[in-house]
């Protein structure tokens, strides 16, 4: 028993430790497509997400954008408008849509 104590203390004084190093954490910058209906976005899906978690969808089609926007409203409870949800729609597809509507 006093071997078990004896080994807790011992491994829990690791953690008493402390360890200094300076840290650069890289940034990195994603551009989207600016237009009139970019506000819908940013009103939406950056409470969330980066713009990079769209760029990095690749291009998609209607029909992908449109099962996303609706997941992030029925199953994350996103508070899109049906408004908005079509202008968000539009908008990812026009921008980085693959020209397929499925």
């Amino acid at each position: 028993m006093k071997k078990t104590i004896i080994i807790l203390l011992l491994l829990a004084s690791t953690l008493l430790g402390e360890y200094e190093k300076d840290v650069k954490i890289p940034s990195v910058t994603f551009t989207m497509a600016q237009d009139e209906d970019f506000k819908a976005i940013q009103r939406n899906c950056q409470w969330c997400h980066s713009h990079g978690y769209i760029l990095n969808q690749g291009k998609q089609s209607r029909e992908f954008w449109r099962k996303s926007v609706i997941k992030m409203r029925e199953v994350y409870k996103a508070p899109i408008t049906q408004k908005d949800e079509k202008i968000i729609i539009d908008y990812l597809f026009r921008h980085y849509g693959d020209n397929t509507e499925e």
